[in-house]
């Protein structure tokens, strides 16, 4: 598929899929970082592992471990998400891993993207693994991001109610790994785990998360955003811009990558402070997050978007090489 059929899919489905966005030694790196990662577990992932609604899970994680960082700056993904977001500049709202996702997902919809509005945001995920053949496979209601029926707090939904019986097609994408799904933030979707609630000797690893477009505006005020918990000054309407929200498309920008490593980016009890005080605000949207889990029973082309230059593509070995080709001085 050509560059502008991707273009179009996204903008007809709400969601479409780029094969082999990642070379070998990409993928071999973010597996190995990802391994790392569940070795050394970081505090922020206790939730989420004691949950054990994952096996592993955190959001941040390129504010803590340069590895993935590095991957976000450096690899092809921003480009993949440019061309297909028709944007000049890609910044990153949010990040977050994912190891097998052992209840599921019911039908759902984004919502923890980050302080920014739906029109500016796109979902991503790269997968680290290939998706077994019964269970594991993403899948989206075909063209429900054109809803108008499901609020923007709403993330838990039911496919009977408002227009959402208006898409009756799913679409499903048993990806491999290496692969990239880019979706609409409003698009329906769900992921069913394996009917044991244990992956076994399948994994999952995702790296994923919400890339914002050029001009998008600061959105946070008054919501509880797990991706909003730094320090910064921003207000309502203000450009989305800073170390806290890295622009990765076309190139780094040097004060925001050595912010970084700085540990600026990072949570502080400030915003810590920041996202409880909105928790009592955000009280219907955090409920219908919860819903989203599938709670165990009582049984216990040589266009390809980001691709066309991929046998070229800077890889982890070139990351020096590329620091100098891709900082700009600010």
């Amino acid at each position: 598929m050509r560059a502008h059929a991707k273009i179009e899919t996204l903008k007809t489905d709400g969601v479409v899929h780029i094969k082999g966005l990642l070379n070998e030694e990409w993928l071999a790196y973010l597996r190995e970082s990802t391994e790392w990662q569940i070795r050394n577990p970081h505090i922020w992932a206790s939730p989420g592992v004691a949950s054990k609604i994952y096996d592993y899970i955190q959001r941040s994680i390129w504010t803590t471990n340069e590895a993935f960082s590095n991957f976000l700056y450096f690899s092809p993904l921003s480009t993949a998400l440019a061309k297909l977001g028709e944007t000049g500049e890609i910044r990153l709202s949010t990040d977050l891993l994912m190891v097998n996702p052992n209840n599921g997902f019911k039908w759902h919809q984004d919502n923890q993207n980050g302080p920014v509005l739906f029109d500016d945001a796109l979902r991503w995920w790269v997968t680290m693994d290939d998706t077994p053949l019964d269970y594991g496979a993403p899948v989206y209601l075909k063209g429900s991001h054109k809803n108008k029926s499901v609020k923007g707090d709403a993330v838990f939904v039911q496919l009977e109610d408002g227009d959402l019986k208006d898409y009756p097609e799913q679409l499903a994408f048993p990806v491999q790994a290496g692969d990239l799904l880019v979706w609409n933030a409003r698009s329906i979707h769900k992921i069913d785990g394996p009917k044991s609630k244990d992956w076994g000797a399948n994994k999952r690893r995702v790296l994923g998360g919400t890339a914002v477009v050029q001009g998008a505006t600061y959105r946070g005020e008054g919501r509880a955003l797990f991706s909003d918990m730094s320090t910064h000054s921003l207000q309502d309407g203000d450009k989305l811009e800073g170390p806290q929200w890295p622009r990765l498309y076309p190139s780094a920008v040097s004060s925001e990558y050595e912010a970084r490593k700085r540990g600026e980016c990072s949570r502080t009890m400030e915003g810590f402070m920041r996202m409880s005080g909105n928790m009592l605000a955000s009280v219907g949207e955090m409920g219908s997050w919860l819903k989203v889990y599938n709670k165990p029973n009582k049984d216990g082309a040589k266009e390809d978007i980001g691709v066309a230059d991929k046998a070229n593509a800077p890889s982890p070995s070139a990351k020096e090489a590329a620091k100098e080709k891709g900082l700009v001085k600010q």
